[in-house]
């Protein structure tokens, strides 16, 4: 009972502070609107985090501010940027009141997504700053280990190759290197381009199926993740041999090693055998003499290291971000690539979850989704869609540059119209977040087709 009453609390309280910092990107954004409408002037009629029926309300100096009942979301209200699309769509009516120039709107408009990217740059500076960890250089598509039994091996991928291209696009990174392979026109295949220790080729592999079990978008073949050692185990093997946290590995008996999931195999082939390593320290090489233990609990040869990580420089981890949402964004309006980018879309419940489990992850995870989501409400909120900033700000310009207004029941029209067709694709894609927690389709699917999953009858017992 006492462990049932742990994991909800546990949950609860996942799910409270989920909503809580998701909120708090919410409001990092509408402050930027609400602070500069107020320096310039503009009338605000609501604050509001959330949309809905409000659980919470107050009103101060003619402004009111709320939280609504549906957490994903907010809003100020802004009459005068907007005359009649957004009061409808926020429940307010329509009152005349005293226009402002088309720089003051496109001001306001702006300043919601700088509050995200000023926001993000405050959180990627709070993590490179709240690690000594080493800095990360080099984020190329390094291969670390490739199974010699896989087709990938067959086909000519080795350790230390690096990925520069899938199919003719190029690619800077492992994450580059997965999106462009999921996202290929081609169903199943890719081609990739290899850079050798002396050469390029190019192999053909087969983009695995079981991604998100695995973790690797070709079957066999892993990641070269530098081998940092993290933390080392008193009185274990590691400790007696002298390693250090922060010592990278780079040598195992006389090999070079290029990542874990390489140093791990090789390990796994030396149980209660002294071997030879080198870590860099500071700089330096320095040989040390170890041997891998067998451990029953876990059954694997250990040694009693963990991965450590690097640290990323904060405009490296701005770029990552900005460049991770232009490329969906991109995807989006390919045709060949837009279904799969559609499919494989988070939404509010999806955003949620990947929250909770960044909260169990640690803090500095956490603090990297958030940094993420910022730059994505900034870009999204930019793009020239009326209903978002970027369509208010398109709207001032056509003011500022013909001087004339933008027609108001043309524009509301416009927003109102957006507003639908954005709110009906949010409703698909938080029923697609449901789906992949919960295979609502898979299981109806089998319901309709007549069929049922085998279930093995247990074998009779036999009396001794």
């Amino acid at each position: 009972m006492l462990d049932l009453l742990h994991s909800a609390w546990t949950v609860t309280y996942s799910v409270f502070l989920a909503l809580f910092l998701f909120g708090i990107t919410v409001f990092v954004h509408e402050f930027g609107h609400f602070i500069v409408a107020r320096k310039n002037g503009l009338k605000v009629l609501i604050f509001s985090i959330g949309f809905g029926k409000a659980i919470w309300q107050c009103e101060k100096d003619g402004i009111v501010y709320k939280i609504g009942w549906i957490p994903f979301g907010g809003y100020v209200s802004l009459p005068q940027l907007d005359p009649e699309g957004m009061e409808r769509i926020q429940g307010g009516e329509h009152v005349a009141f005293p226009p402002v120039s088309p720089w003051k709107k496109i001001a306001v408009a702006v300043c919601g997504p700088v509050g995200n990217i000023l926001f993000a740059v405050v959180l990627a500076w709070i993590i490179f700053l709240g690690s000594d960890q080493p800095i990360l250089e080099d984020t190329a598509a390094v291969v670390g280990l490739v199974d010699e039994s896989s087709a990938a091996y067959a086909a000519g991928v080795r350790p230390g190759d690096t990925v520069i291209a899938v199919n003719g696009k190029s690619v800077q990174s492992w994450y580059d290197f997965m999106v462009e392979s999921l996202l290929g026109e081609t169903e199943n295949n890719v081609d990739l381009t290899l850079l050798t220790s002396n050469a390029t080729k190019t192999v053909q592999v087969e983009v695995a199926d079981d991604v998100e079990q695995t973790g690797q978008i070709v079957s066999g073949v892993d990641q070269a993740i530098p081998c940092l050692i993290g933390t080392v185990t008193p009185e274990s093997p590691a400790d007696r041999a002298g390693l250090l946290a922060d010592d990278i590995i780079v040598q195992f008996e006389g090999a070079q090693i290029i990542g874990w999931y390489q140093f791990v195999e090789a390990v796994q082939g030396a149980p209660r055998k002294e071997v030879s390593i080198v870590v860099e320290r500071d700089g330096r090489n320095i040989p040390l003499f170890l041997t891998p233990e067998y451990n029953e609990e876990y059954d694997r040869v250990m040694i009693g290291v963990s991965l450590g990580s690097f640290r990323v420089r904060p405009m490296d981890q701005l770029k990552s971000d900005a460049s991770m949402i232009s490329r969906v964004l991109k995807g989006l309006i390919t045709p060949s690539e837009s279904g799969k980018v559609a499919k494989n879309l988070q939404g509010p419940v999806g955003i949620l979850g990947m929250l909770m489990m960044a909260i169990k992850a640690g803090l500095w995870t956490t603090l990297g989704l958030i940094r993420l989501i910022n730059i994505n409400l900034a870009l999204l909120n930019l793009l020239p869609i009326p209903v978002l900033d970027g369509g208010h700000i398109l709207f001032a310009l056509w003011e500022g540059i013909t001087r004339r207004k933008v027609n108001a029941k043309v524009q509301a029209v416009l927003i109102n119209l957006c507003a639908i067709l954005l709110i009906g694709a949010m409703l698909l894609v938080t029923l697609n977040d449901i789906d992949r927690k919960f295979q609502f389709k898979k299981f109806f699917g089998n319901l309709i087709s007549g069929q049922t999953e085998q279930v093995d009858e247990p074998a009779p017992i036999e009396e001794e």
